[in-house]
């Protein structure tokens, strides 16, 4: 059984389709989620079904600071959150590109370093924003997501996604060396195709366009697609209080496709 329960996440990329089994589960487990998003729609439906389960851990969205009127810088936002629950004690950050097909060939610069921005910068700005908290957590947990073409390089997925998702590694590696002492444990999922779902009560038209991952099949040993509930089990795991010797981890969930 792992421990989760009475604890706090705030969690970045929670709508996006491969993260909502996360969200349930970690509430279901007892942990209160906070939803870090631009997708209000989205966010709303899934905080609703979740929370008429009546499970111990609670469901709430925060919009985007940037989204805002006025707009809140991030430091706020996790000052709210901390105000209204009294600890952040794990940060999840499972954002993903836009799905657009690039090579090297038809990659500018600046697209190039909008996509490590998003990723990198996305994760990073997570990070130490939480930190503050994190630092007073009696389980202080951080997850990144990268994929496996991030760790080992590939053509399968976009330059700039793989390149971006790269960068994502080696700032788990380092914020993982740089925190140990501290008792944050810092580490990483590395994804394969992750089959998405939806929130219920929203239509297909009202989500962004999904990506074709099914393609990526005959590259994974497993034959199959991930699920929402590998990566929900996944998050879990890496969420709990079991694992205060585990940083630094990278934990493949690509159906053996890092074995290729």
């Amino acid at each position: 059984m792992l421990t989760l329960e009475g604890r706090t996440c705030v969690f970045a990329g929670a709508t996006g389709g491969d993260g909502i089994m996360s969200a349930r589960e970690l509430c279901k487990y007892g942990m209160n989620v906070i939803m870090l998003t631009h997708q209000m729609a989205q966010a709303q439906a899934l905080m609703n079904e979740i929370n008429e389960m009546n499970y111990k851990g609670k469901c709430l969205i925060v919009q985007d600071g940037k989204c805002q009127t006025p707009p809140k810088s991030d430091e706020e936002i996790f000052k709210d959150i901390y105000n209204t629950f009294g600890s952040i004690d794990v940060i999840i950050c499972n954002t993903g590109d836009d799905g657009v097909e690039d090579s090297i060939d038809s990659v500018d610069t600046q697209t190039l370093l909008k996509s490590i921005d998003h990723l990198v910068g996305g994760s990073y700005t997570l990070l130490k924003s939480g930190l503050p908290y994190l630092r007073k957590s009696r389980a202080a947990r951080v997850i990144f997501m990268t994929t496996v073409e991030g760790v080992k390089g590939g053509i399968l997925e976009s330059f700039s996604n793989a390149v971006a998702k790269g960068a994502v590694a080696s700032l788990t590696k380092n914020c993982a060396a740089r925190l140990a002492g501290e008792g944050i444990n810092v580490n990483c999922i590395v994804k394969g195709p992750i089959e998405r779902i939806k929130p219920e009560g929203i239509r297909d038209k009202d989500l962004p366009p999904i990506k074709d991952t099914t393609k990526f099949l005959t590259n994974v040993p497993a034959g199959r697609m991930g699920t929402a509930e590998d990566l929900a089990q996944a998050i879990c795991y890496l969420a709990s209080e079991e694992i205060g010797f585990t940083t630094g981890t990278f934990l493949d969930l690509s159906g053996g496709m890092n074995l290729l």
